[in-house]
């Protein structure tokens, strides 16, 4: 099996996103997303493709990088155990940080291939509608795809995070079997 960059990030975020809606593990979830975000994060910066991520990185703080936040505390602690091998060490894994990673690889993803499978679309949607403050108020394009959002996810941001999930597993089940969505040219397969 020869497997592509950017085919590798496609099945790991399809993956990722699936698992999230499925209320599947936080770990895998994270560990998938931001495997993905190396991967698209590197291609989005060698094509020249104007990311979230190179967006993210113009308003951290000085002597900070977008690479820390995303391997620190977790995701080297879910590789890596050279540097403390003590089985019983720990690391508080927050679910906002699964959806934060989750949609920073998804958003990249989508900018770079300007579309992507429906599990990347329906996820970029959902996670706009739960944290619409996460939008940037002058930004056009993403004012528009909050008004996306709020269509297909009405009133979601005021319901607890189990009942955001399931609506998301709910409506990623329904757009999968969206003939119209499917034949979008802007639509990629999922695996």
């Amino acid at each position: 099996m020869l497997v592509t960059k950017i085919a590798a990030v496609r099945r790991q975020l399809v993956t990722a996103i699936r698992l999230f809606f499925d209320g599947g593990d936080p770990v895998s979830v994270y560990t998938l997303a931001s495997n993905a975000w190396e991967i698209i994060d590197v291609l989005c910066t060698n094509a020249g493709v104007d990311s979230f991520s190179k967006q993210a990185r113009e308003n951290l703080p000085r002597g900070h990088t977008l690479t820390y936040y995303v391997n620190q505390p977790c995701r080297n602690f879910f590789k890596h155990a050279e540097q403390d091998p003590n089985p019983e060490s720990s690391v508080e894994l927050r679910e906002d940080n699964v959806a934060a990673i989750l949609f920073l690889a998804v958003e990249d993803y989508i900018r770079f291939r300007e579309g992507g499978p429906v599990e990347a679309q329906v996820f970029q949607l959902w996670f706009i509608a739960v944290f619409p403050e996460k939008v940037a108020e002058g930004d056009q394009a993403a004012q528009s795809i909050l008004e996306s959002a709020r269509l297909v996810f009405p009133g979601i941001a005021s319901l607890a995070l189990s009942h955001q999930i399931e609506i998301g597993r709910q409506v990623l089940e329904a757009m999968r079997k969206d003939a119209e969505l499917a034949a979008d040219p802007k639509t990629e397969p999922s695996l």
